[in-house]
This record gives C-alpha cells, structure tokens and sequence, in this order.
C-alpha cells in the first residue's frame, strides 16, 4: 500500500517524488528465524516512518508485560512442563502466601499452580485451619483456579469441589462466604460434576452427559417460554427399584437445585425426578426431594414411558395433543408424531394426559398398545400399535 501511494506521488511532482525515494528502505532480509516475528515482516517494503512507528509500538507493549505473537512460543499454557513439589515445598509455598514481600508471595503462588490431585487437600486444610486470612483467601484463589479452568473429570478438579464443597460450610464466616460465592457464580460446573458422581454411585438419569443440558433446543423460547421436558435440556432422575438411599446421595442431589433456582421466567423445569413403580424411597425421603426441587417437579410413574410431552388441555376437549416425540422412543419408533391427538387408549377414550399415566402404569417393558390418533390437519383417524420401553437403558 505505501509503495503504490509513493508510485502515485511520482506522478504528481518530481521533486516530492525524489524525496519520497529516499525515504523508501530497501527490502531487509533478517537471518532465517522460521514462524518468528522478524520473519513477518521480513519482506515487507517499510518506510522510515513505518519503521519507527512499528517499533514503537513493539516496546509499549514489551514494557506493559504483553507478548508480542510469535508461532515458535507455546499457544496453550498446559502445554508447558509442570513442575513437581516436594511436601516440604508444598507447605513452604503456602506459608510464603502470608509473606510482606510481594515477589515472594508471587513466586509461591507460581508454584503453588502445579499441585497434585493428592495435594490439593492440603491446600484445603489451609483454607480452613491456617491463621492468616491473606493465606486462606490466596488457598481459595488456587482451588477456583483448578475447579473452574481443568478437566471436569480430571482428579485434580474433582479434589478440588470436595475442598470447596467442605470450605463453604466453614466457621470461618469469610471462608464460607467466598467459597458459597464461587460455587454459585459456577453453578453449572457444580451441577454437572454432581450428575457424574451421581452416576457413579448408580442413580439412572438422561441425558448421560450433563453438559448437554446447557446445548440450545430448538422449542426453547417457544409460546410463553416453554422448556420442552423430553429434551436434553431437561434433566431427567429415575427413582427405580434399583434405588439406594445414603446421606452422600441427597448431598449431591442438593446441588442440583441451582435447576430450579436458575430456571425463572421459564415455563417447564430443567429438572424432574421420576417415582418408578416398585422404588424403595421412604415417605421422609420423597418429602425431602420434594424439598429441594419442589413438589411439582417429583412425580409418581409407572415403569414404562411413552416418549412424549403435550400441549396445555383446552377446557372442554379431550385427548392428548403432542407437543414433542422424544428421539428413539416408544412414541417414535410407532411414527407418532408432534400435533398428533391421542383420541384413544387400547380402545378405551382418552380424556387427559393424567389419565394416560394412570393407563401406563399397567403395563412393563415389551408389552404393545393401540392408540387411536387424529393427525394434524383433519385427516381421518389411524391406529396405531405401540411396543411400550423402559425409562432409561442401564
């Protein structure tokens, strides 16, 4: 671009054009530094006002601490070595956060970045036990660092939620203030390494992944803000016959109500925990479910599920008009269809989605239904024959 305007300004006047020339730098062939930053700009034509001002700028942003772009240097900080520590480093580093001296509180927080999984309930020790706040708070700095940057499933992150979990129910009012803090400003980390544990200890629920809960749906942000319940979106719990009851499961299940808590100004809940047929729950137990995620929100079922939600009843009308058909179920794999009206049940009529779930609750696994459906449109009546699944795969 310079050495186009420099060439039109020959055309206009000799004399400013032979000053213009002798401001044209040759081209300047730095040695072979391949994917550097010399190397860019090897071959470009600059000008002495370009040069200067190019390197002008390259030491403003040298002297304000920020790297100039170079292809040679590491992209990724995970991809530089970590640095192993001794226990007797570990606990060095920690009393170093509580120095006067700056450097060295920022070395030992240098450090202090490469601790284990197996080392992180020291730093949870310090949190709650160490005598300088300046230490305790540096502690939680770290341990929000790894919950919220590292791999979900990692040990490292998992160590870290336990110190955090067991932080925020410290004496220390400011410990438990700031650890509450960050694990509501994080919420949806919280619920999905809940979902995981959960699983682990064998509680069924969809979607597997937790992190599609957070995936847009395409019913979302349909008439009045309706959460489509079948869909990723929502998580689904199932309470079978399968079901163990310990304190460390309503533990975990209690931090899934930022589902509820999050979930305003929307119609349809992000959550739904389902009573199967035959599940061992005691009436305290399902009165404390109830309790985190709300009366609504935990329902009684049978063992075999359909596949779908509906539409709001009209007053007046009966059946069942579908709002949505879960991929791959019952409802599904027999062509129902979203709009479709169910009119009736094994020949019997349909007067509501209530009575549909009481219907349901007769039949397992494997068994097949008639319903009797009115497609969208007015088109004649059709049967058709359901083989009826189970809630889940375990």
């Amino acid at each position: 671009m310079a050495l186009r305007n420099i060439r039109r300004k020959e055309t206009i006047t000799g004399n400013r054009a032979a000053t213009c020339r002798k401001d044209i730098q040759p081209t300047r062939r730095f040695p072979n530094h391949s994917g550097t930053l010399k190397a860019r700009f090897a071959e470009l034509p600059m000008t002495r006002c370009d040069l200067i001002s190019f390197l002008a700028t390259c030491s403003v942003l040298l002297s304000a601490g920020i790297a100039l772009p170079d292809e040679t240097a590491p992209s990724n900080p995970e991809t530089r070595a970590s640095v192993e520590i001794t226990s007797e480093q570990l606990h060095e580093a920690i009393s170093g956060l509580g120095s006067a001296e700056y450097s060295v509180r920022q070395r030992s927080m240098e450090l202090l970045k490469n601790v284990t999984a197996e080392q992180i309930p020291v730093l949870g020790k310090a949190i709650l036990n160490h005598p300088n706040n300046e230490v305790a708070q540096r502690c939680i700095e770290l341990l929000e660092q790894n919950y919220t940057t590292g791999d979900r499933d990692s040990g490292l992150t998992r160590r870290s939620s336990d110190a955090l979990e067991l932080a925020a129910k410290s004496d220390r009012w400011f410990v438990a203030e700031a650890t509450r803090e960050i694990l509501e400003r994080h919420w949806k980390r919280r619920v999905e390494i809940a979902c995981v544990e959960l699983q682990a200890m064998g509680v069924p629920m969809s979607p597997k992944e937790p992190s599609r809960l957070w995936i847009p749906d395409h019913y979302d942000g349909g008439p009045f803000g309706r959460r489509n319940p079948i869909s990723d979106r929502s998580l689904k719990i199932y309470a079978d016959e399968y079901w163990k009851s310990t304190p460390e499961h309503f533990v975990l299940l209690r931090r899934l109500s930022p589902l509820v808590s999050h979930n305003i100004g929307v119609v349809g809940s992000q959550v739904a925990v389902y009573l199967l047929d035959g599940h061992p729950l005691r009436q305290e137990e399902v009165a404390e479910l109830k309790t985190i995620f709300g009366d609504t929100l935990v329902q009684e079922r049978g063992r075999v599920c359909l596949g779908i939600s509906h539409w709001p009843q009209d007053a007046g009308r009966t059946g069942v008009m579908v709002s949505g058909v879960a991929q791959d179920s019952s409802a599904d794999k027999a062509n129902i269809r979203e709009n479709d009206t169910l009119l009736q049940f094994d020949g019997k009529p349909l007067k509501d989605f209530d009575q549909l779930i009481e219907s349901l609750k007769a039949f397992r696994p494997g068994d097949e239904v008639t319903f009797l459906i009115q497609r969208f449109g007015g088109q004649p009546s059709i049967e058709v024959k359901v083989k009826l699944q189970g809630w889940y795969e375990r």
